[in-house]
């Protein structure tokens, strides 16, 4: 699996960075490196629903596989997204 550890090429992902897909949209994504794995990344605006991130790994992850997905997410600081209900924490970071 490739990673990448190169920090200045990464900037701290704020979800203002992040593109917004409304409903079925044409795709947009950016480019992130997520725990140290590199993949895209999108919020999906489901209109009557809450609007999910998703994160497509550009290999396979050891534990989310080809995708991680969820509604429970916060950006408190950048760099750092707090998740689900246990306050579980990815960092995620732009690639440049």
């Amino acid at each position: 699996m490739k990673k990448r550890n190169n920090k200045s090429e990464n900037i701290r992902m704020t979800e203002e960075m992040i593109p917004v897909v409304v409903g079925n949209e044409e795709l947009k994504t950016i480019k992130v490196n997520v725990d140290g794995y590199n993949a895209s990344c999108f919020l999906h605006d489901r209109i009557f629903y809450s609007t999910k991130i998703v994160i497509l790994f550009d290999e396979l992850h050891p534990y989310w596989g080809e995708y991680f997905t969820t509604k429970s997410f916060k950006f408190e600081e950048p760099g750092k997204m707090n998740w689900g209900h246990d306050n579980q924490i990815m960092e995620i970071n732009l690639i440049l």
